[in-house]
C-alpha cells in the first residue's frame, strides 16, 4: 500500500520517496531526504524514511475505520481552498476567487484545515460585515460551504463545521441609494482617492457593477455608448452614455489616446475602495453608508424617479429577470408615499 522508492537525481544523490497506492488511487509523497556516498548517513536516512512510511501506512489504515491522517489535518485551508478554487468553471469560479481573496486577507484565514470551526466561521462573517453587504457574505459563505463539504468528501475533516452555525438568512436588505442632491454634494468634495471618486461617480451614471468598472477597458468604449460583457452573469451589454458619464471616462474632460485593452480606470482592492468611500461621504456630510454598491442603487433609483421605465431600467442595469428590477420600483413607490404624508 505504501512503499519507499528511490529516485536518482541530478547532483548523484538519491531522492527518497514514498509510492502510495489507496482507494483505487496512486499519488506520490517526496520525503525531501537523500541518499549520498556516506553510508553512515544513509543508515539514519533509511530509517527515518522507514519510520515516515510506516506512520503514513498507518495513517490510511486508520483512515478507513473513519480517522482522519496527521497530514491532512495539517493542510493550510488557504492553499485547499485555492485548489478547489481554480479547478471551478469560469461562471462560478469569480466568487471562489473572491473569497479566496478575502481568505488571504483576513490575518485568521490562513490555520490549518482542521482547525476550522463554527467559531471561525463567525469570525470571517465579523470580518466581512465591515467591508461588503450582507448579500456577498452570503454568496462567499456558500462558496465556503461547498469547499468544506469537498473537503469531507476528500477526509481532510470529518464534519462540515457549517453544521454547528447558525445558518445566515438571505436579508432582505435596505438599498441604500444617494439623492440627487446627495450626489451632487459627492461630486462637488475633494476625495484623498481621486480615481475612486471619478470610479464611483461613473457607477451612478451607468449603474455597473464594481467588477464591471474594474474591468472596463477602452475597447468597450464606442463613441456615446459601452459594450461589455458581465462579470457576473456573463452576458453581453450595452449601454448608452450620458454626457456626464462620458466626460467621467476622462481625466480632467481630456480625451488622452489610450491603447484598446488598458483598463478605463486604475483602483486597489475593494478594501481599500470601500474605506477611501467612507471617508470621503463622511467629508461631504453623508451619514449614510456608502459601498459601491450604492452607485448602481442610485443609478436605479434615479432613473426610475425621472420616469423611465421598468423595463428600460432592468436591461440597463443588465437583469436576466426583470423580478429583480422590480424591488427598485417598490423603492420609488415608498418614496413618493411618503412625500404625500
Amino acid at each position: 500500500m505504501v512503499k519507499l522508492r528511490k529516485k536518482n537525481t541530478s547532483n548523484k544523490r538519491q531522492s527518497l520517496y514514498l509510492d502510495i497506492y489507496y482507494n483505487g488511487k496512486r499519488s506520490y509523497e517526496f520525503l525531501k531526504i537523500y541518499l549520498t556516498k556516506d553510508r553512515v548517513h544513509n543508515k539514519d536516512v533509511m530509517n527515518l524514511a522507514e519510520s515516515i512510511r510506516a506512520k503514513r501506512e498507518l495513517e490510511i489504515n486508520t483512515q478507513e475505520h473513519g480517522f482522519i491522517p496527521t497530514y491532512k489535518k495539517k493542510i493550510r485551508f488557504v492553499d485547499y481552498y485555492e485548489t478547489v478554487a481554480l479547478k471551478k468553471d469560469q461562471k462560478k469560479g469569480s466568487t471562489y476567487i473572491s473569497t479566496l481573496a478575502h481568505l488571504k486577507r483576513w490575518k485568521k484565514g490562513d490555520i490549518p484545515i482542521a482547525a476550522i470551526n463554527e467559531h471561525w466561521i463567525e469570525d470571517f462573517e465579523k470580518y466581512l460585515k465591515d467591508i461588503v453587504c450582507e448579500n456577498s457574505i452570503l454568496t462567499y459563505f456558500n462558496s465556503l460551504k461547498a469547499v468544506l463539504n469537498i473537503a469531507v468528501k476528500e477526509k481532510f475533516i470529518g464534519v462540515n463545521p457549517f453544521t454547528y452555525y447558525r445558518k445566515m438568512r438571505k436579508p432582505d436588505v435596505e438599498r441604500v441609494y444617494l439623492t440627487i442632491n446627495e450626489l451632487r454634494k459627492l461630486a462637488s468634495t475633494e476625495s484623498d482617492r481621486p480615481e475612486i471618486k471619478r470610479a464611483f461617480l461613473f457607477a451612478c451614471n451607468t449603474g455597473l457593477r464594481l467588477s464591471d468598472v474594474q474591468n472596463l477597458k477602452w475597447e468597450n468604449i464606442r463613441g456615446d455608448k459601452l459594450d461589455y460583457r458581465q462579470q457576473k452573469t456573463q452576458g453581453f451589454e450595452y449601454l448608452p452614455l450620458s454626457s456626464t458619464a462620458q466626460k467621467l471616462i476622462y481625466k480632467d474632460g481630456r480625451k488622452i489616446l489610450k491603447m484598446p485593452n488598458e483598463k478605463v480606470f486604475e483602483l486597489p482592492s475593494q478594501q481599500t475602495i470601500t474605506l477611501a468611500l467612507k471617508r470621503w461621504s463622511k467629508i461631504a456630510g453623508i451619514t449614510k453608508k456608502i459601498t459601491f454598491h450604492t452607485a448602481r442603487h442610485t443609478f436605479a433609483t434615479v432613473a426610475l424617479t425621472r420616469g423611465v421605465d421598468l423595463y428600460t431600467v432592468s436591461k440597463l442595469l443588465g437583469h436576466t429577470d426583470i423580478k429583480n428590477t422590480q424591488i427598485y420600483a417598490r423603492v420609488v413607490d415608498d418614496k413618493k408615499q411618503a412625500a404625500i404624508l
